[in-house]
């Protein structure tokens, strides 16, 4: 092949390459672009890229969400605080569940004179949610209610449907006290729960 010839066809090929760079320069930014809107939509629908706080993140926006904590010992006394930020915006209940038990552990876990308290407060200190009380049978806002179901879980009137936002830090303050001797030697799981999507 001549040289002139070589030196063209070079030329030409370089010339594409140029060009193809050019080409893909505006491409890798608008690719960049999008990855980023993408990825914040993504954090706005899946809270979980968000959250940030002394608990495990479970769930998603159809099945609803869960925000477990660290177990703390039912038999003893104690307090235990835990922080979390990005939240999602949802209406929230707090719920107990007592380890290991079910519906066939009702009658063992209602008649306990050991008191249980929670308090929920945001970052400048407004309450979302105070509770204090002994577990019982019944439906008041003085005691806390064991949930029938597959696992047993105490409940509180003051602390359910709690509309909670992600922009905002929470602090949960749980109190164990007054134990009887009676309690059983399990922990309890605090979570907190809501977003399940209403079926028709």
């Amino acid at each position: 092949m001549p040289q002139s010839v070589w030196k063209l066809r070079t030329r030409l090929i370089l010339s594409r390459g140029q060009k193809l760079a050019i080409m893909t320069r505006p491409k890798k930014i608008a690719l960049t672009v999008l990855s980023i809107v993408v990825l914040l939509w993504f954090a706005d629908e899946y809270p979980a890229l968000r959250f940030r706080g002394d608990a495990k993140f479970l769930g998603g926006p159809i099945l609803g969400y869960r925000i477990k904590m660290r177990p703390i010992p039912f038999n003893q006394v104690g307090e235990y605080v835990f922080h979390f930020h990005g939240i999602p915006n949802e209406d929230m209940s707090l719920q107990l569940y007592a380890e290991g038990k079910s519906n066939e552990n009702r009658e063992e876990l209602t008649h306990l004179d050991t008191t249980l308290d929670a308090l929920l407060a945001d970052q400048n200190g407004h309450v979302v949610c105070q509770a204090s009380g002994m577990p019982r049978d019944g439906q008041n806002e003085h005691i806390w209610v064991v949930m029938s179901g597959m696992e047993a879980a105490f409940w509180h009137w003051n602390c359910v449907h709690m509309p909670l936002k992600s922009s905002v830090s929470y602090t949960l303050t749980l109190r164990i006290s007054n134990v009887d001797p009676k309690t059983p030697h399990i922990n309890l799981l605090p979570v907190l729960e809501g977003g399940q999507l209403d079926m028709p």
